[in-house]
């Protein structure tokens, strides 16, 4: 079924944007267009989560952003998701989004402290972090000193962020931040990757970019250089599923976007998502969250 948030919800959210440009400020119910009309806002932002210059609409339903980003959650709690499993991130914990990624905001605690900032692909053309690691353990836990050395790294970001200085001087801040996450004890027991892990990570790259042209495991097994009974071992191994399963769950989520961002056909978007049969697309879509695809976007059409 489709999620219960989601459902309650419609009649305050019209789209699900792809997070590019400027389209973070479409997530935002008000903001500050001072503070976030900044020239570099696409390259590199951040902001206190209890900020008072902007207001997120919560729960916020997927969406794909092309931006990395990273939340620092000091004092309270949130839950957010990361592909199509929710986190509950509180005090002293971190959730990392790649580039590329389906995530959400579902809720936010009203004493929530912390940071957000977000970053171009290309902003840093030199570090060995690669984000795509957070793919399937998107959450870092930090220890209190760990989490006090991060804190006024931010604290300083946002400062010279704020007074618009050259962005070489946030750059070094912004690698440094990295390399102290890079040296906390949680993400020091995540570089060695057990292989069928790090095969799911890879798996679900190549799933955010190709989903909408193919739906074969053995299309991805055979990128991966791996037989399709070896991908679906290690899949299941991590996650509880098969790669199927998540393939399917993919799918259902880019139809569900391309149902809300465009006001094509259910024909069009059956063909747009790699169905050449539209009614087995619509018994597709049904299986999976209840509604044909012509009930789900009347969902939409009576939240406008």
């Amino acid at each position: 079924m489709v999620n219960h948030l989601f459902q309650n919800n419609l009649n305050k959210i019209k789209d699900i944007p792809t997070l590019s440009n400027d389209g973070f400020k479409i997530i935002m119910s008000y903001y500050d267009p001072i503070e976030y009309s900044k020239k570099n806002f696409n390259d590199f932002y951040i902001h206190g989560l209890s900020d008072k210059t902007y207001e997120i609409k919560i729960p916020l339903p997927p969406h794909r952003q092309t931006n990395n980003s990273i939340i620092l959650v000091t004092k309270g709690s949130l839950v957010s998701s990361s592909g199509f499993d929710n986190f509950k991130i509180d005090q002293n914990s971190m959730i990392v989004v790649p580039a590329g990624q389906i995530t959400s905001l579902l809720s936010m605690s009203s004493n929530i402290e912390g940071y957000y900032l977000h970053f171009g692909t290309n902003y840093l053309s030199q570090t060995n972090l690669d984000f795509s690691d957070w793919l399937t353990r998107p959450v870092i836990r930090f220890k209190k000193d760990e989490v006090k050395h991060l804190t006024t790294l931010l604290h300083r970001m946002q400062r010279l962020n704020e007074r618009g200085v050259n962005t070489a001087i946030l750059k070094l801040y912004l690698k440094t931040f990295l390399a102290e996450m890079k040296q906390s004890i949680d993400f020091q027991m995540r570089m060695n990757l057990p292989a069928h892990e790090r095969i799911t990570i890879d798996f679900k790259k190549l799933l955010n970019y190709n989903i909408r042209n193919h739906q074969s495991a053995g299309f991805y097994a055979e990128k991966l250089h791996i037989t399709t009974n070896h991908l679906n071992k290690s899949v299941k191994a991590t996650l509880r599923r098969s790669a199927s399963s998540l393939i399917d769950e993919t799918l259902v989520v880019e139809a569900k976007i391309v149902m809300q961002e465009s006001r094509a056909s259910i024909s069009e978007v059956a063909f747009e998502l790699g169905f050449h049969d539209p009614s087995y697309f619509g018994r597709f879509f049904k299986k999976h969250t209840g509604f044909v695809p012509n009930e789900y976007r009347k969902m939409i059409e009576l939240s406008e």
